[in-house]
């Protein structure tokens, strides 16, 4: 019974359910398709069992239990807000700002995947970095520059000096020689 008025799509806040809904799926089908993807590189590794693509699948396979979890909680969320008030049914309305703001938030990521390896891993992950804390509503600029450079500046120490992985420096000539220099002033002097 509790089950139901969860997923109840003809209740009340039955809007709100699709919208979940139709985000839920948009995840799990995102998941999908990269999953699907990683058959494309996989082959075995000696050293590790679950070959090359073990962390890739892993990975969306939690993405795709975090977007069932999101969804089961917006469910009650919805339901306990519509149960202490039934004039809180159209305070859930979510207008064209909102889902401006969760398309972008959505997009952006694919964007700066498709720009990276252009652009290089170096020079383009700041801007990421800022433009996500922009779009999840950081509104400081202090902040905004404070995270973006405590990231970049772990993200450097991690990849570059720790653990040596190559990450694109971009296939532009210029952006190519800027993300080198940058490696190699982290890997010197930070």
């Amino acid at each position: 019974m509790a089950v139901k008025g969860i997923f109840d799509a003809g209740s009340r806040n039955g809007g709100e359910f699709w919208k979940s809904f139709g985000e839920l799926s948009a995840w799990l089908l995102l998941c999908g398709l990269i999953y699907s993807q990683t058959q494309l590189f996989d082959r075995e590794i000696p050293e590790y069992e679950f070959g090359v693509a073990g962390w890739p699948r892993v990975l969306c396979i939690a993405a795709a239990l975090g977007a069932v979890a999101q969804f089961c909680l917006q469910r009650l969320a919805a339901r306990r807000t519509v149960e202490k008030s039934p004039e809180a049914e159209h305070a859930g309305f979510v207008g064209w700002r909102a889902v401006a703001q969760r398309t972008a938030i959505f997009a952006f990521p694919l964007l700066w995947l498709v720009l990276a390896p252009r652009v290089g891993f170096y020079l383009s992950a700041p801007f990421f970095v800022a433009g996500m804390l922009v779009l999840m509503e950081v509104r400081s600029p202090t902040r905004v520059i404070a995270v973006t450079g405590a990231i970049y500046a772990l993200v450097l120490l991690l990849f570059t000096r720790l653990f040596f992985v190559a990450l694109p420096v971009g296939r532009i000539e210029a952006f190519y020689d800027a993300n080198v220099a940058i490696i190699g002033f982290a890997r010197i002097g930070l």
